[in-house]
């Protein structure tokens, strides 16, 4: 596991979701920018090309990302992409020490038994207080979780 990421978060998402998925990189990258804290995203539609193999883009995306933050649907639990990246994340921290998987529910969507023994981040309103744990789990220290923003 590298020491440092280029990355804080890679966002985990199918692409029926991605109106939704795109609205949270924009608060968070210009939270980012307002607070100075300088938080990198990893979004497959800003990293990758026409002409990009995107399997090999994504797991480097994955490696250089040191929280996945896989956003869950319907359409992702069906996912077979979607579940091959937390596969990815659970594979190589999986106790989740490092806290690099974080789960988030951006809708109402019944959790399977594999995602009910993580802390889900409930993000189904929106409010303030979901953002800034979200913005937290991008914004913490390697290695461990900070306090809220």
């Amino acid at each position: 596991m590298p020491d440092e990421f280029p990355y804080d978060v890679f966002l985990s998402h199918n692409h029926a979701d991605k109106p939704r998925v795109r609205r949270l990189a924009e608060r968070l990258k210009a939270a980012g920018v307002q607070r100075e804290a300088g938080l990198r995203l990893w979004l497959d539609e800003w990293f990758i090309q026409a002409w990009d193999i995107i399997a090999l883009n994504v797991d480097e995306g994955l490696e250089q990302s040191r929280v996945l933050l896989r956003c869950i649907s319907p359409a992702a639990l069906a996912s077979g992409w979607v579940a091959l990246e937390r596969s990815t994340a659970i594979h190589r921290d999986p106790a989740n020490a490092g806290h690099r998987f974080i789960p988030l529910l951006p809708g109402d969507c019944a959790l399977p038994d594999t995602l009910r023994r993580y802390k889900v981040v409930d993000f189904r309103e929106g409010s303030d207080a979901a953002f800034a744990e979200v913005l937290a789990t991008g914004q913490a220290e390697k290695g461990g979780m900070t306090c809220a923003p």
